[in-house]
This record gives C-alpha cells, sequence and structure tokens, in this order.
C-alpha cells in the first residue's frame, strides 16, 4: 500500500491547490493578476507547477518514512518516485484547475473536489490490487488517469523489494489493455497527455470565464 499512499498524498494535494484560484476569485485578488501585462495562460500555467511541486514535497515527506514499512531508501528508486510525483501532481492539479475555473464560490468548490477524490483514489488500485473486478468496475480503472500513476510507482517499489512470483501476481498484477500489458513510459504517458489535455481545457475555459 506505501505507493498508493504516497499517490493518494500527492492526489489530495495537488487538487486542492487547485482551490487558490477559487479563494483569488471570491476575495478580488483575481483581478489584480489579470491587469498585469502577462497572459492569463500564464497565471494558469504557474498555479499548474506550484501546485505540482507543493504537492511533490508533501509526497517526499512520506516518502521519508518508506524504511518503515520495509523499502529500501534506493537513490534510484527515491528519485523514480519523485519524477512521478511531481507528473501527478501536475496532472490533477490541471484537473482541478479545469474545475475551478467555472466555480465561484468555495463552498461550491470544495464540494465538488470531495465527490471527485474518493472515487479516483479507490478507482485507481491505490488501496487495494486491480484483480477479480467485475466488467464495469474494471472500465473505469482504466479510464482514470490516477490509475496509470499508482501503477508505475508500485512497479518502481516492487522491483527494489524481495517477492515472490505469487505475492507479485497479486499483489502487483500487469495493467493491461484488451490483453497487452502496457509499459511503464506508455502508462507514464498517458498521465502526462492527461495533463496537458486538462491544463489546455483550464486555460480555455478560465478566457472564457473572465
Amino acid at each position: 500500500m506505501f505507493p498508493g499512499v504516497i499517490a493518494t498524498t500527492v492526489l489530495f494535494t495537488a487538487m486542492f491547490s487547485a482551490i487558490s484560484i477559487v479563494w483569488d476569485r471570491e476575495f478580488g485578488f483575481l483581478r489584480e493578476m489579470l491587469v498585469a501585462p502577462v497572459r492569463r495562460s500564464s497565471i494558469l500555467i504557474g498555479k499548474c507547477l506550484g501546485g505540482a511541486t507543493v504537492a511533490t514535497f508533501q509526497g517526499m515527506v512520506v516518502l521519508l518514512l518508506a524504511g518503515f514499512v520495509d523499502v529500501p531508501y534506493s537513490p534510484v528508486l527515491m528519485i523514480t518516485l519523485i519524477g512521478e510525483m511531481l507528473l501527478l501532481g501536475f496532472t490533477f492539479t490541471a484537473f482541478g484547475l479545469v474545475i475551478a475555473a467555472r466555480i465561484r464560490q468555495m463552498q461550491a468548490m470544495m464540494g465538488v473536489m470531495q465527490m471527485l477524490l474518493l472515487p479516483l483514489m479507490f478507482l485507481s488500485g491505490a488501496v487495494y490490487p486491480l484483480v477479480g473486478l467485475p466488467g464495469w468496475l474494471n472500465f473505469l480503472v482504466h479510464i482514470n488517469p490516477l490509475t496509470y500513476a499508482v501503477h508505475p510507482m508500485r512497479d518502481a517499489v516492487f522491483a527494489h523489494i524481495d517477492a515472490d512470483a505469487t505475492a507479485l501476481a497479486n499483489l502487483n498484477p500487469p495493467l493491461t489493455w484488451f490483453g497487452w500489458t502496457i509499459p511503464v513510459l506508455v502508462q507514464l504517458g498517458v498521465v502526462a497527455v492527461s495533463g496537458i489535455v486538462f491544463l489546455t481545457l483550464a486555460i480555455v475555459q478560465f478566457e472564457r470565464a473572465e
């Protein structure tokens, strides 16, 4: 569960980082930023990169506890996980900005976030292995971008611990599309493309909303 805990930490921090846009709009600070001689897209890109950075640092705090669950402090493993956390943070900060671009009240934003976060977490394999799921649930898992961030993290951790084949098959089954095992780079590519799409949508909505 350790990779899932890291991913969940980054997910929640990244999504809630997007709330700052609603806060700035509600209290008038956003108007001051909009009159600055910069493109509106620059504001969202800055928010997205800032949120991803904060979320990654939050995840690194959890990463420091790896030794307590017998995950080795391997430099390669640590660098790999930090890179994956940064990508995850970018994508889900951008997703949060898609929502925040249209919402004007903090209470509404908090309600929407709470409605989305738990399904995203539970449908990603962060807290349980993705085996034996019914077809409709398996479909939801495979369209969830978080799934493609959690699985590479779990692959990285399992590559650095001793586990027999049975445990590997049960606790970290391969992620597949129609029987084809998805390479880790493709999974990370899905996360990256999703982040770019979300950020583009957020910028378009932000331009229209203000």
